[in-house]
């Protein structure tokens, strides 16, 4: 008999011990894309205390709507949160985007507070978080990823690890895939 959402998503475990840690639903290769948003530099150290700048990013693309103002640029639906120019992998400092998949050859000037970030060819573990609540689901996700890479064999290349977010994703109730660059 197939379970609704509603129930599916109540009868997942949500207490860490009792959660199984996910794993990478597939291995997928995609060619270079090109995002734009804003961003910031931060470090896993800082986003574990009170001087994290991820949430805030996600604060300023909302209340300034980047993705409006990107809206005649976007080549594929959705925004993303891409992580890159990694200085120590997960230990040093890196930066993160807030943006949209934007299309290579368009010629017209982006917004003056916007940047862009080619993120290249790469060979990706996909993680799907559970349903819930975006953030939550998302940080456990992560504290899996950081336990996956750890293990032998799975080997992180540090080129540009992305979420993405469905077009009509729901804050309170949502899902994403989260795309770590491995080597090859």
């Amino acid at each position: 008999m197939k379970q609704d959402q509603s129930e599916l998503k109540s009868s997942l475990p949500l207490d860490s011990a009792t959660r199984k840690p996910i794993e990478p639903a597939r291995v997928e290769e995609l060619p270079p894309f090109t995002l734009a948003g804003i961003s910031a530099v931060t470090t896993n150290e800082a986003e574990l205390s009170d001087n994290g700048k991820i949430g805030k990013l996600f604060e300023q693309y909302y209340i300034h709507n980047i993705g409006g103002q990107l809206a005649d640029y976007v080549k594929q639906p959705g925004h993303y949160s891409c992580y890159f120019n990694y200085e120590q992998g997960d230990a040093g400092r890196y930066e993160v985007m807030v943006g949209v998949n934007v299309r290579e050859e368009c010629q017209d000037p982006y917004p003056e507070s916007i940047r862009t970030f080619t993120v290249p060819a790469a060979k990706y573990a996909v993680f799907v978080t559970e349903w819930g609540p975006i953030i939550e689901v998302v940080q456990r996700a992560w504290g899996d990823i950081w336990q996956w890479s750890r293990q032998s064999g799975n080997d992180r290349a540090f080129t540009g690890d992305f979420e993405y977010y469905g077009q009509n994703i729901n804050p309170n109730d949502g899902q994403a895939e989260i795309y770590i660059a491995i080597r090859q």
